[in-house]
């Protein structure tokens, strides 16, 4: 372990509770005054000054201007996160393309690189990290290159499983299926390397940063390649036990003929792009990477309808096992086709029966492919920082 990493493991190791309660409160509440952070903390106020002026001396927190209150006496100087006090660096690994972002302290996205492939590879992926890290470090002013907290990323689990479907080589998936990612981008970066589903984290980052900002309960259906979700319960990701909660891809559905499949046959990108290769060779992914879909019009309004149902089905499942009031819907589609789908769902979910339990909100989602990389480049910052 290098001195940079060794470092890092003993600043999370020594941040104390009170600390990153502190960080957390602001975090979530925005600019707070002293006075207010030692009554939300139980603090005396000497021992909240004690700690937020230790915080303003690291850089983690601004004091703003002086503020009077309606009472005579010393004008309050509200406390705020500083966003360059952390950074990290996000990686969400899809099955066709990559997106890498830094982050700052409050989540705003300060640089990104994005690659696109037939399929990931281990040593690309690596080095789109490795490179990119170089690239972002040089962009920042010096005083802040220290300030990365480490690498988040997200990745489809059992990728090896999914690989096959986009014509990846046998010794490719092999590949991924021995690989040690954790320990593989710690050594590559020389940091912190936090590894989770891609759907939970995407997920994260929509509940950090996105429409479900406000949601305490939702669940998450993510329409990629293929198919992912994630699932919020009282406020907290809640990731199962092997971390695949959410694994809406593996749903059993009956398929052609009542042949039982998978829910990803039917609604993922994965699913169009094989109609659109059937149509026109070799043009399938070239037409899903426009800005706008054009030149499919019918193909996407079937695919449209085939999806719509499918996630209303899994609306409703949601509901039923977790009770859940809200389903945020996204896709890394364009934001047209989005709100085609989000209305179809709706319609669908509306003529539902619902005896027994409660027909949920549908809410749009608003992150896209940036969710996956935000949830998982906040997840260093959370370790070192704040409150899980």
């Amino acid at each position: 372990m290098d001195d940079v990493l060794q470092g890092v493991v003993a600043a999370v190791q020594e941040r104390s509770a009170n600390e990153r309660a502190i960080l957390n409160l602001l975090r979530q509440g925005g600019p707070t005054s002293a006075a207010e952070i030692a009554r939300r903390m139980d603090l005396s106020v000497q021992s909240a000054s004690v700690i937020t002026r230790k915080l303003e001396t690291e850089g983690l927190v601004l004091r703003g201007a002086p503020v009077r209150g309606k009472k005579i006496g010393k004008p309050s100087r509200p406390i705020s996160l500083d966003p360059n006090g952390a950074l990290s660096v996000g990686l969400r690994i899809g099955r066709r393309r990559s997106d890498l972002v830094l982050i700052d302290f409050e989540g705003r996205v300060l640089d990104q690189r994005t690659v696109t492939y037939a399929y990931p590879t281990p040593d690309a992926c690596l080095d789109l990290a490795r490179t990119g890290l170089v690239e972002f470090r040089e962009g920042l002013p010096e005083g802040l290159r220290n300030r990365i907290a480490g690498i988040g990323v997200g990745m489809p689990f059992d990728l090896w499983n999914w690989l096959d479907l986009l014509g990846a080589p046998r010794a490719e998936m092999r590949a991924w299926r021995d690989f040690p990612a954790e320990d593989a981008f710690t050594e590559a970066i020389g940091l912190p390397a936090y590894v989770g589903n891609d759907g939970s984290l995407a997920c994260h980052g929509e509940h950090l940063f996105g429409a479900a900002r406000d949601l305490p309960d939702f669940g998450y259906i993510y329409v990629g390649a293929f198919l992912g979700g994630g699932i919020v319960i009282d406020g907290r990701l809640y990731l199962g036990t092997r971390g695949n909660a959410g694994a809406l891809a593996s749903l059993p559905v009956a398929g052609a003929g009542g042949v039982m499949t998978q829910m990803v046959e039917f609604a993922s990108i994965y699913s169009l792009e094989r109609r659109l290769e059937a149509r026109s060779p070799g043009k399938g992914a070239t037409l899903l990477n426009q800005e706008n879909w054009t030149g499919f019009e019918e193909l996407e309004a079937g695919w449209i309808e085939e999806t719509a149902h499918q996630i209303a089905s899994a609306s409703m499942t949601l509901v039923a096992v977790l009770d859940i009031p809200s389903v945020v819907i996204d896709g890394s589609f364009p934001p047209e086709v989005r709100q085609k789908l989000i209305s179809r769902v709706e319609a669908l979910v509306a003529i539902r029966d619902t005896r027994g339990i409660h027909r949920p909100q549908i809410v749009a989602g608003t992150l896209g492919t940036t969710a996956c990389a935000l949830g998982a480049g906040y997840r260093p910052i959370v370790a070192r920082y704040l409150i899980e």
